[in-house]
């Protein structure tokens, strides 16, 4: 009788710590499905991983991100942009060689996957932090880090995130608005950081720049002089032989903030207002006439843009 005891005791310990892992993760056991509404959670319950249908749409699944205890729905990644899924048939989990991959129905071919060469592939998981990032993890190394969604982002820019490149790897971290609300595929306005002597974070509509920040000058980008008065973030710009990069990190955990390269061809700071339990923007590029790139006029530029020439006065 002890030893049934003993064996129901730790049946139930086995299955109480599966559940508590597999909270905030995917592995070979513990897969979302569509059909069933599932979704895996951060730690602190601040983001959720699940599918997801935009706006209007009834019919097109995504895997996303969104905010997990704020009322409206906010997705800020979204993994099969420009392959969505008709149906509810989608399974995320992780595959044969240790990806995260995600499938339609009984299908072989994934719809969208992290892509990559893993050893060991039975022992990677992918788990969703605080922070937003999904990260793919591989377990019998340390939990070293194979793959991560702030390195393939979509339209929005987090804490934590950068804009910028690798130097070392080649990869270039931008951000590609939607093609409309109802439509998280690929669209027309690209934000990224432009290299060379004095670079420049850029915002582009197909290859056509239409705003830039200005050159940076130790403290802010000299485009954006709100920069000046910034107490609520914590800027950091790295320019070296193996990056270069901006981010613009909260300095509170308190404050919800992200940017976003939105359809209607702007960029925008954008806060959480808990009071008014909406969203508020706090600031827009371009915002008026002057601010477009190439315009003439008192705070613009009547030449042909170049690196290190015809800076925005402020």
């Amino acid at each position: 009788m002890n030893s049934v005891k003993w064996f129901i005791r730790i049946l139930l310990m086995f299955f109480l710590s599966h559940f508590s892992f597999a909270a905030d993760t995917i592995t070979l056991d513990h897969f979302i499905q569509d059909n069933n509404d599932e979704v895996i959670v951060s730690a602190g319950n601040i983001f959720a991983l699940g599918f997801f249908s935009p706006a209007t749409s009834t019919t097109n699944r995504y895997v996303g991100i969104w905010y997990y205890q704020i009322p409206v729905k906010t997705v800020i990644w979204v993994a099969n942009r420009d392959n969505p899924i008709n149906d509810a048939s989608g399974i995320l989990r992780i595959d044969a060689r240790g990806n995260l991959a995600l499938f339609q129905g009984n299908q072989t071919l994934p719809v969208w996957s992290t892509n990559i060469s893993t050893a060991g592939s039975g022992n990677s998981f992918a788990q969703i932090l605080d922070s937003g990032n999904l990260v793919l993890l591989q377990n019998d190394t340390g939990k070293e880090l194979l793959w991560q969604s702030f390195g393939h982002p979509t339209n929005t820019w987090l804490s934590h995130m950068k804009i910028g490149f690798n130097l070392r790897t080649g990869l270039n971290q931008s951000y590609t608005s939607w093609k409309s609300p109802d439509d998280p595929g690929v669209g027309n306005y690209t934000f990224r950081m432009n290299p060379g002597v004095s670079p420049q974070m850029v915002l582009y509509k197909g290859s056509v720049p239409v705003w830039r920040s200005g050159t940076w000058t130790g403290k802010m980008w000299s485009g954006i002089p709100e920069m000046a008065q910034n107490f609520l973030f914590n800027d950091t710009f790295v320019d070296t032989d193996d990056e270069l990069s901006f981010s613009s990190d909260t300095i509170s955990a308190s404050l919800i903030t992200r940017y976003v390269t939105n359809e209607t061809g702007v960029t925008q700071r954008i806060l959480w207002n808990n009071a008014s339990q909406s969203w508020s923007i706090s600031y827009t590029a371009p915002n008026e006439q002057c601010d477009f790139y190439g315009h003439c006029g008192p705070n613009g530029c009547s030449l042909k843009w170049k690196r290190n020439s015809c800076e925005k006065t402020i």
